[in-house]
C-alpha cells in the first residue's frame, strides 16, 4: 500500500501532467508566432518532418508521427498554400507521391524554426540548474509513455 506522501506526490504529478497535456493541446491548434505567415503547430511539424529533401508521404507521416491519411490531408493543405509540391513518381501506378518544400515553404519553415528555437532557449534559461539536469530525460520519458496512450 502506498504511503500518504507517495499518494500526494502522485496526485501532484498527475495534476502537472494534466496541465502539460492541456498546454500542448492548446498550442497544437494555435499558430506558431514569428514572421508574417500563419502556420499551426501541426503544419509546422509537417514542414519540419519534410525537411530539405524529397520524401514519400509515408516517410513524412512517420517522421511527423501521424497516420498517412492525416499526412496526406495536411500536405494537400500545405500544397494549396504553396509551401510544398507533391509529385507523382514516374513509372509508378500513380499512387506513389513524393513531396518537396517549395522556396516559399523553405522560407516559412526557416522563419518558424528560428522562433521555435528562440522560445526553446527562453524556456531552458528560465529553468534552474537542477531542473535543466533532469528536464530532457524526464520529458523524453513522459513523451514515450504518452505515445503509448
Amino acid at each position: 500500500m502506498s504511503s500518504g506522501k507517495e499518494q500526494q506526490s502522485q496526485a501532484e504529478f498527475a495534476a502537472a501532467l494534466d496541465e502539460l497535456w492541456r498546454a500542448v493541446l492548446r498550442a497544437t491548434g494555435r499558430g506558431v508566432p514569428g514572421g508574417e505567415t500563419e502556420l499551426t503547430l501541426s503544419q509546422f511539424n509537417m514542414l519540419s518532418a519534410l525537411g530539405e529533401g524529397r520524401s514519400k508521404v509515408t516517410e513524412v507521416a512517420a517522421a511527423a508521427d501521424v497516420a498517412p491519411p492525416t499526412a496526406t490531408r495536411a500536405l494537400r493543405a500545405l500544397e494549396h498554400r504553396g509551401f510544398v509540391e507533391r509529385r507523382r513518381n514516374a513509372g509508378s501506378d500513380g499512387r506513389h507521391v513524393t513531396v518537396v518544400l517549395t522556396a516559399e515553404g523553405r522560407n516559412v519553415l526557416a522563419e518558424k524554426t528560428a522562433w521555435v528555437k528562440a522560445r526553446q532557449r527562453q524556456i531552458f534559461e528560465s529553468l534552474t540548474e537542477a531542473q535543466r539536469r533532469t528536464a530532457a530525460q524526464t520529458l523524453r520519458a513522459i513523451a514515450d509513455d504518452i505515445h503509448e496512450l
